[in-house]
């Protein structure tokens, strides 16, 4: 089958009326009246980004939901996304079906949809990209930008399950194994991690700035204090993990430790985000009206840098605050 052949059978039913069937080599998306344009891209490479020689569904759905959840962090709404990826040409027949499947299922949940892209066949590493649109009322994406001294910081959900995924699917031991439960969240957190959108109105309403958590929680939190020209105080005791999780840092040689590198892993895919102490209370009925998971977790200082605070409030060292593009 060629690319036309490829293209024609597993991608163009997934092409929303803005892709035109993809029998264009242009997208037409008209963005509604006083409505702003959010456009993010993301990147894999095999065996840096997903293990070698997976390319099926699992790497479709992670790639399309890592970039759906920078557009959740933004407050907006997914739209349609462009697909471009490069692999083997002996293994697109093979695979394509798979990972087309993977897309549908994704873009069904979140409601968006093709747009268009490019296919190309290498000899070398397999690579995906995916350039996401999406749209917010104008005036109101969440910047970096916003935090200000004395706001409160927020995260969504729980921290370190991606990490153990991570082990999971590359065949890394996980001492002690975890139980049948903990397998399916641990691989879950990695395949498919779920884009903050349930979040979406506290942070349209409370937010001063966000960030989806794709680095390291301490690397994002730091993201958003230098944008905004000030300092982080996070509670250590604070920061929210499974209970899987939880167990196994208290099963390691040094516990403190073992939740640093959960925390510092990245790929979470939460949304970490500031918003004023007067807003405190009405954060926390709206997440418990919602039935949302969300933990206050520090504060906004004068300042510059990011620190991390035991239970008696000194400085804990940590060895890396989160993934680093090399």
């Amino acid at each position: 089958m060629n690319e036309f052949d490829l293209i024609e059978t597993y991608f163009a039913p997934l092409a929303g009326e803005e892709g035109l069937r993809l029998k264009d080599d242009t997208a037409l998306f008209r963005p509604a009246p006083h409505h702003d344009l959010l456009i993010t891209t993301d990147s894999f490479v095999e065996g840096v980004h997903f293990p070698r020689g997976m390319y099926g569904a699992d790497v479709a759905e992670r790639l399309l939901r890592t970039n759906l959840s920078d557009i959740a962090a933004k407050g907006g709404t997914p739209r349609g996304y462009q697909l471009s990826f490069s692999m083997r040409a002996g293994l697109m027949e093979k695979w394509i079906p798979a990972f087309a499947k993977g897309l549908e299922t994704t873009q069904a949940e979140f409601g968006c949809s093709l747009w268009g892209g490019d296919t190309t066949a290498t000899d070398g590493p397999a690579s995906f990209s995916i350039t996401l649109i999406g749209d917010v009322p104008e005036g109101e994406m969440i910047q970096r930008s916003g935090a200000e001294a004395g706001d409160d910081i927020w995260v969504s959900g729980e921290l370190g399950d991606a990490m153990l995924g991570c082990r999971l699917v590359t065949a890394v031991p996980i001492i002690p194994p975890p139980n049948g439960p903990e397998l399916f969240a641990y691989e879950a957190a990695y395949w498919r991690p779920e884009p903050c959108f349930k979040y979406r109105d506290i942070l349209r309403r409370h937010a001063t700035a966000s960030a989806d958590v794709s680095d390291g929680l301490l690397a994002d939190v730091g993201h958003i204090m230098k944008s905004s020209a000030v300092s982080a105080a996070l509670n250590f005791d604070a920061l929210p993990f499974s209970l899987g999780a939880e167990t196994w840092a208290d099963h390691q040689d040094d516990p403190v430790a073992a939740k640093q590198a959960l925390v510092s892993f990245g790929d979470d895919y939460g949304v970490v985000f500031s918003a004023k102490a007067r807003d405190r209370q009405a954060i926390f009925d709206t997440a418990r009206h919602a039935k949302l998971k969300l933990t206050l977790i520090g504060s906004v200082l004068e300042g510059t840098g990011v620190a991390c605070l035991d239970v008696d409030g000194e400085t804990l060292l940590w060895p890396s605050s989160g993934y680093r593009h090399k």
